[in-house]
Order: structure tokens, then sequence, then C-alpha cells
């Protein structure tokens, strides 16, 4: 890591920053005072004593190997780009399945270990769905198997694609579907299943001509 004024915690005397090229000591005690004059106040004595030691007490070196530790790492990139639902109207407690497609839009691969969880909302009963180490720029489906609620209504979970420590990656994904109660799925059942009224029959046969009229 560079040491430079955009990548140092803004809370760094930027005065003794431009002094850190000068700083040419071999007493330790004075390269542990100057490392915390530089880190700032919640470096202890201790900290900056192992971080010295471990660097052959080398200041710069000290403060890259401390700054690495101690940021937090960069997670990948992902971008939600398209979601589709198999059906919108689910009698409770049924199956379904729910697709997104996301891309990795990040500057790395995605570890094997990411995975796409429920993190909220309406408990679906969704397993963890592993997602593969996507390279930069492609994308893939995800397909959950879903089992809606057993009350009618309107429902919606979110899910979060996370790493091997559960920190979230990219965008929100979310479902929403709506649960008809069993008299309405039973209804619509029978409606779609009756015959077709006897009167728009004569309307259709009398749309069609006879041989004689074709015969004119």
């Amino acid at each position: 890591m560079d040491i430079d004024g955009s990548s140092i915690p803004g809370e760094i005397d930027q005065n003794l920053l431009l002094q850190f090229s000068c700083m040419n000591t071999t007493d330790r005690e004075e390269l542990v005072s100057q490392m915390q004059r530089l880190l700032g106040p919640s470096l202890n004595h201790n900290t900056a004593t192992f971080f010295l030691d471990m660097s052959n007490w080398n200041l710069q070196a000290a403060i890259c190997c401390y700054l690495d530790y101690t940021l937090p790492p960069k997670l990948p990139s992902m971008s939600l780009k398209a979601a589709q639902n198999q059906e919108t109207s689910i009698g409770p407690g049924s199956s379904f399945e729910h697709y997104w497609s996301i891309a990795n839009t990040g500057a790395e691969a995605w570890p094997g270990s990411c995975r796409v969880i429920q993190a909220g909302g309406v408990h679906f009963g969704a397993p963890p769905f592993y997602v593969p180490p996507l390279p930069p720029g492609q994308s893939t489906t995800v397909t959950m198997k879903l089992v809606a609620p057993s009350n009618p209504g309107t429902h919606r979970g979110y899910f979060h694609l996370v790493n091997d420590k559960g920190d979230q990656i990219g965008d929100t994904l979310w479902v929403e579907i709506i649960v008809e109660s069993e008299m309405t799925m039973a209804l619509v059942e029978q409606l779609a299943a009756l015959p077709v009224p006897s009167s728009r029959l004569d309307d259709s046969v009398a749309q069609v001509p006879s041989q004689d009229d074709q015969m004119c």
C-alpha cells in the first residue's frame, strides 16, 4: 500500500505526513512515537511496537502492514440485471420458483463461497443458493425454490448475495407474490373448466358463410 494522502485515514496529521520521508532514526521508542503521531491516538504503544518489530523497525513498512490489517477488505461487486417469477398469484403453501439474473460488475472474480440467502421479509423457506466464481463482466442466473406462506395476501421477501463471512455483496434482491385463498383458487379453476356458452357458439357459427353464399 502506498503512503499518500489518498490512502491514509482522514485523522492523520498532514504536516507529519509531509515530513514522513525525512524521518530517519534508529531509536525504537522514537519510531513508536512517530508511528503513533501519524496514525492517531487509537494506536497504542504495544500495537505500534508489534507492527514495527514485525517490519524490522521500518516505519513505512510498519504503517503499510497496520493499514492493510485494519482497513476493511474490499468486497466483490454485484448488480441485478433482471428478475422474473414463474407465477404472481399462488395458492397457500404452494411451491414456486423465482429467477434473478445477476452480474459481476467488479474488477475481480467472485470467490467460490458466495451464496444467495434470505435476509428479511416474509419467510419463503429458501435454502442457500451457491453461485459460481463468476469472472468480471459475466452474468449468471439464480433460481430459488420457494414456498408461499399459508395466509392470503401480498408477501415480499428480501435476499442478499453474501461471502463466506456473511458480508452482503451488491444489490438487495427481492420477490413479491400474491397468495390467493383456497376458495378463490378453487373458484378460478372451476370457471376455467366451464364450457363455452351456447350463445357464443351460435354467434361463431353464424359468422361462417354457407356454401350457397360462397358459390355466389
